[in-house]
């Protein structure tokens, strides 16, 4: 029980009838009439259970729980926070003991206001966690999505671009840079498709796979055979990892052969002005990405975008993701597959070395058709990449001529890799010693220290800071989320876990849009994304975004023509967002932002207490 005894005797000690008085409600977000926010899923027995009351109200104010009959079965004082630069309102905090029984059809009532019913339920997560990861089998390329393995009927869908081969792109790029042909052709079949678009990334992909991998690999109960409804439940193998397996099979299979000369783009250069491309032995190296040569309209089913498609040149950072990806997967799959666990070591162990031999080969925003995910920075994904080969081998011959590791780890997103190779650290036992293992603890315990003061900076205490309302940031929410549960799975201290509650709260409602940016869940579910094939807001003869698609979330410096006219009428970072297809830069899905949400949920799921039992240790047993 978490101290809510002390704030409803503090409550006790004020006048309520004043309290009352001088309370009124406020809107939250223009527009959103929603004066008491929480989790639209409602909560979780023995969580944290919080909402965030929008007023004025400078005093604390009288709140009450009823239940589906109008009894009271809590009550006690809120919390002022006040106003809330981030959110652009002004507001309370609500925190309801943790040992009420379960129950549906709650409310709760404060400054005259009503919130919305909600249940409290043992286990508020399990659903969302399975649909979070059925996302991928959605998004599968190459394949027909049948109708028995979809939650409705107008999610099934034919295949796409079956039996994918493809060479090498060529021609003048958008900066007039002209790129000549290479020799070789790669089939590129299958994988998922990356977010709206149809492109396949292997940067994007590389951190898909390895969160899936690690989910499977740390939280083991959660890989069963069956849990998810794909095509490959009841073969024996945990549909986490069969589903893993989907997107490991497109990152071996964008892997240059070896001997072949390609054209690349060496070291840094500024935008916007010819690159400097030199042809290499590219062998070992990956491919950066596949897709068209011009940005395809919305709707479009896969089946009907006949567009020629493209492998695009390599780059050192795709080439360490297969890296890491890669040797994560053959430590997983050696007593499951051991073929397949050697077609990845062998295709890590030769990705490292192509890197090492080209770590200066960036890939730049100068292709049109697909998303640039390029990175110039690639020491981490040095680092990462190498302990994940430390990992599965052994052979810390692999960390020799790295620089030295970060003393502080970034958010983790596909550009930022440091903190994946803590986490692989301390979920793999040999061969890192004790003290790999402390400092690795220690580099997440700081991070997760200042995910919670983030948390207490805001009225909704999402982990987050001004500077993460960019794009994509309803992944770093989930990102943190997943971090906050390591920790708290590594060290057992609640505040962590309540940490992630509280991330994951604020992606199904408790923001001040009043808006669940998950599909499918709350009753303001996000609907209208940025996607080819879940358009209904492009056509209502599409479907609107599936169960457990997350939208890329709120962001304060706009990218596209809807999201720049709201930001120009004014917004909080947390409240610049608008559930419309045509605002890709605040509303489009993605595989790396559902990778973590699924992570986040599975954890919350799994440690919820009627299944205290299943609670996971470091090594996921």
């Amino acid at each position: 029980m978490r101290h809510w005894a002390a704030l409803t005797a503090l409550g006790l000690a004020l006048s309520t009838a004043n309290a009352e008085a001088d309370c009124e409600v406020s809107a939250a977000a223009p527009g959103i009439d929603a004066s008491i926010v929480l989790s639209q899923v409602g909560w979780g027995q023995g969580s944290i259970q919080e909402a965030t009351l929008h007023t004025k109200a400078a005093s604390p104010v009288a709140w009450e729980l009823l239940d589906d009959q109008g009894t009271v079965v809590a009550s006690g004082m809120t919390i002022p926070f006040g106003d809330d630069a981030l959110a652009g309102t002004s507001a309370h905090k609500i925190t309801v003991p943790d040992n009420l029984a379960n129950a549906s059809g709650l409310k709760l009532k404060a400054c005259g206001a009503t919130s919305r019913a909600f249940t409290l339920k043992p286990r508020p997560y399990d659903q969302l966690s399975k649909d979070a990861l059925h996302y991928f089998y959605l998004n599968r390329a190459g394949v027909d999505i049948l109708s028995e393995h979809v939650p409705s009927a107008e999610y099934a869908r034919d295949a796409g671009h079956v039996e994918e081969t493809v060479s090498c792109w060529s021609g003048r790029d958008k900066w007039g840079t002209k790129w000549p042909a290479c020799s070789h052709s790669l089939d590129v079949s299958g994988g998922w498709y990356d977010a709206g678009d149809f492109g396949k990334y292997v940067v994007n992909g590389g951190i898909s796979v390895w969160t899936l991998q690690n989910l499977a690999e740390r939280l083991k109960p959660a890989n069963a055979d069956g849990f998810l409804n794909v095509p490959e439940a009841g073969n024996g193998i945990g549909d986490i990892l069969d589903e893993a397996r989907v997107g490991m099979e497109f990152l071996l299979a964008m892997q240059v052969p070896e001997g072949a000369k390609v054209a690349v783009a060496k070291g840094q250069q500024r935008n916007g002005r010819r690159l400097r491309i030199k042809t290499v032995d590219a062998g070992g190296m990956a491919h950066h990405k596949v897709h068209e040569k011009k940005w395809l309209g919305l709707p479009l089913l896969p089946k009907d975008a006949k567009e020629d498609r493209f492998l695009l040149p390599p780059s050192t950072s795709a080439t360490l993701n297969l890296a890491a990806a890669a040797a994560q997967c053959a430590r997983l799959w050696k007593d499951i597959d051991a073929a397949f666990a050697q077609r990845c070591l062998q295709a890590a162990e030769r990705a490292f070395e192509a890197a090492r031999r080209h770590p200066d080969v960036i890939a730049y925003d100068n292709f049109d058709g697909g998303g640039a995910y390029g990175d110039q920075d690639v020491s981490d994904e040095f680092l990462w990449a190498a302990i994940e080969l430390v990992a599965t081998t052994g052979d810390t011959s692999y960390l020799q001529g790295l620089p030295a590791a970060a003393s502080e780890q970034r958010d983790v997103f596909w550009a930022n890799a440091e903190m994946l190779a803590s986490m692989t650290i301390l979920t793999v036992d040999a061969p890192f010693s004790a003290e790999d293992k402390r400092i690795a603890t220690n580099l997440l315990e700081q991070a997760a220290d200042r995910y919670l003061t983030d948390a207490s900076n805001n009225a909704y205490n999402a982990p987050m800071p001004e500077y993460g309302y960019v794009w994509g940031s309803s992944g770093t929410l989930a990102n943190r989320g997943m971090l906050l549960s390591y920790v708290h799975q590594l060290t057992g201290e609640e505040r962590y876990r309540d940490g992630a509650v509280a991330a994951l709260d604020a992606l199904l409602g408790r923001n001040p849009l009043d808006q669940s940016f998950v599909g499918g869940y709350g009753d303001r579910p996000v609907r209208f994304v940025h996607h080819g094939f879940w358009a209904a807001g492009a056509d209502p003869l599409y479907p609107e975004a599936a169960p457990g698609a997350l939208s890329g979330g709120p962001n304060a410096s706009p990218a596209d023509d809807v999201a720049r006219q709201i930001h120009k009428r004014g917004c909080a970072p947390m409240a610049c967002w608008v559930d419309d297809h045509r605002a890709y830069s605040l509303n489009e899905v993605a595989i790396n932002w559902n990778a973590p949400l699924a992570w986040l949920a599975v954890y919350l799921d799994q440690t919820s207490t009627d299944h205290a039992d299943n609670q996971t240790t470091a090594d996921g047993e």
